[in-house]
């Protein structure tokens, strides 16, 4: 019998066309908007690059993306405490966040061919870098068209304990979901991030050339 094959799919730049650069600009001016007159908007940049270069850095597998971002975060501002800037990122995602959903334009080649893997029975992972809490990927897997219910798990801060392009960030992944590597294909847009999944012994296509993929099924 033929082993079932999963399809890891990353988001910014695969299913979204929006690339992680313009995302990140965009979305860094909108909280700093949101923090006007609330905190001082210099100290929360340097605080939130801080915080997002400790998941990058050489870490311990204990603490989730979430736990150790927030930890870091709030240890930098050195103002108000953790549920203050809980609350603060809720009403953010809640509501300045969704300005954002102009900029995230669907590949929907790509998003096509996701949907007609799911219909054929196979595995869908959505593999993006976890560095973003749930609520904000969700609703970014919703602006592309990717609905709950067409991927069996999505990689958000809360679940994961490693980012890309930690050949971790992968092994977690199958590990989590009981998966053999060679079971898998990943499918991304940028060698560096995505590609290492090649590490984990999982297959890589480049998102210019996801045609290929039929001939994995």
């Amino acid at each position: 019998m033929k082993e079932r094959i999963t399809y890891l799919f990353d988001l910014d730049g695969t299913l979204s066309a929006v690339s992680d650069e313009d995302f990140a600009r965009r979305y860094f001016q909108l909280v700093s908007s949101s923090a006007e007159g609330r905190v001082v908007i210099e100290k929360l940049m340097a605080a939130l690059e801080i915080a997002l270069k400790a998941l990058f850095g050489d870490r311990d597998s204990f603490k989730s993306n979430y736990d150790l971002f927030m930890e870091r975060f709030v240890e930098s501002m050195g103002e108000h405490d953790r549920n203050w800037f809980e609350e603060f990122f809720n009403e953010f995602y809640d509501g300045e966040y969704n300005k954002l959903e102009e900029l995230v334009a669907p590949r929907e080649n790509v998003v096509k061919v996701l949907k007609d893997l799911r219909q054929t029975g196979k595995g869908i992972i959505i593999a993006t870098n976890p560095i973003f809490p749930e609520k904000a990927i969700n609703k970014r897997l919703e602006w592309v068209g990717v609905e709950k219910g067409l991927s069996d798990y999505v990689t958000t801060m809360e679940n994961s304990h490693y980012v890309k392009p930690d050949v971790r960030y992968y092994h977690e992944i199958l590990e989590i979901n009981g998966l053999e590597a060679r079971n898998c294909v990943m499918i991304g847009n940028d060698m560096s991030m995505d590609g290492v999944c090649s590490a984990a012994g999982i297959e890589y296509i480049d998102v210019s050339s996801v045609q290929s993929i039929w001939k994995t099924t």
